[in-house]
């Protein structure tokens, strides 16, 4: 668990790593929707294979959280909002297909928030369960199989590399979303 403070106030965030197959993800979206509104948190479900690093969400859920309170959210949904903001993409469908949950089996990231520790953390072991996901933190690392698909995903060029490592580019890449209207 993590705490976030700033002019949103205090959040608790839970990042969760895991394995999971997913038959049909629009059912997982319903049921992760339904156990975040019951447990009064925000929750969101990613491809990890997209993620680079716990950092990536936790800078993605900060940015978010201040656009929301500054009224310069482009989502009316807390959870696609944080989708855009970890894809760095104002458009929606881009930013799912983007960081995304896909169908089969799969890595994914669980990212969730509320002003409670023990409702965030009741709500990421529900949906743990809910998905029958064994947890691994170790899918949430920036790995070399990453690498290709970050770049790809993120546009970042071989000179930025030169003079960046991936992580840093990949959230400067989220923090530019806020210049954009």
């Amino acid at each position: 668990m993590l705490e976030l403070n700033g002019s949103f106030g205090r959040r608790v965030l839970a990042i969760t790593g895991a394995h999971a197959h997913v038959e049909d993800v629009e059912s997982v979206i319903r049921k992760v929707r339904k156990i975040s509104r019951a447990n009064e948190v925000v929750s969101q479900i990613f491809n990890a294979k997209h993620i680079a690093g716990r950092q990536h969400l936790i800078h993605a859920a900060r940015l978010a959280l201040i656009a929301q309170e500054d009224g310069r959210n482009f989502a009316d949904s807390q959870s696609i909002e944080l989708t855009c903001w970890t894809a760095g993409l104002r458009q929606i469908n881009q930013a799912l297909e983007r960081v995304g949950l896909r169908k089969g089996s799969a890595e994914v990231a669980i990212l969730t928030i509320g002003g409670k520790e023990e409702k965030v953390k009741k709500a990421r072991e529900e949906i743990l369960h809910e998905l029958g996901a064994k947890q691994d933190e170790g899918v949430l690392d920036l790995t070399p199989e990453k690498e290709p698909t970050l770049i790809r995903d993120f546009g970042i060029s071989e000179s930025e590399l030169e003079v960046a490592n991936l992580q840093s580019l990949v959230l400067e890449r989220v923090a530019l979303l806020s210049l954009e209207r």
